[in-house]
């Protein structure tokens, strides 16, 4: 096992780029590859992969090594329930949701941005377990995400929408906007898996 304070930034980095979809939907990832891109030997690149692996995040089997997880379409729209399912219980039933005035700032890109706001509605529930299992689930849609701004061509003004109705803080409002947000997203879900599953990519 890697020591932690190599374990940890490598894993870290790894996930973080699951968030943004910088690699496409089946991307090989390759241990040496990746070791030689972060400047760090392989253990801990095939220790944090490993890790991945053992949060759905990345896909391991016999003799094909680590790769992105190849979603069909009825997998991605339940994964996209899944992600809506999560939110609600963030919600609840209350009228009005106590949010941050400003999120915090900075991306990678639509999948991270969109991590990001989701994790700031799923705060208000102050469950680790909610937390962790929405983070699992915005690393694993990753890769669709990066491609909704094509697929989907008012992408980032609806982000920008929510992101507004999260800072003021009313429930009835978000929820609305949410259940458009999820049924959009199922709508597209063949255009998501096309395009994640054929876009280039020179990273592994």
């Amino acid at each position: 096992m890697s020591p932690a304070y190599v374990l940890e930034p490598t894993y870290d980095t790894l996930r973080r780029r699951l968030f943004a979809g910088v690699w496409p939907s089946g991307q090989r990832l390759e241990a040496a590859r990746l070791a030689a891109e972060l400047g760090v030997s392989m253990t801990p690149v095939r220790d944090s992969l490993n890790r991945l692996a053992g949060e759905r995040l990345v896909h391991s089997s016999p003799g094909e090594g680590f790769q992105v997880p190849l979603l069909s379409e009825t997998e991605l729209r339940g994964l996209i329930d899944w992600h809506r399912a999560l939110i609600d219980v963030a919600l609840g039933p209350r009228g009005t949701i106590a949010m941050p005035t400003e999120l915090p700032q900075g991306h990678d890109g639509i999948g991270e941005r969109t991590a990001i706001l989701f994790t700031a509605i799923a705060s208000t529930a102050q469950s680790l377990e909610l937390h962790w299992a929405l983070g699992n689930a915005a690393a694993r849609l990753g890769c669709y995400r990066r491609h909704e701004e094509t697929v989907l061509d008012d992408a980032h003004s609806e982000l920008a929408a929510l992101e507004a109705l999260v800072r003021v803080g009313k429930r009835d409002g978000l929820v609305r906007a949410i259940e458009r947000y999820h049924d959009r997203r199922r709508t597209v879900a063949g255009d998501l898996v096309h395009a994640a599953r054929y876009a280039g990519s020179s990273d592994a």
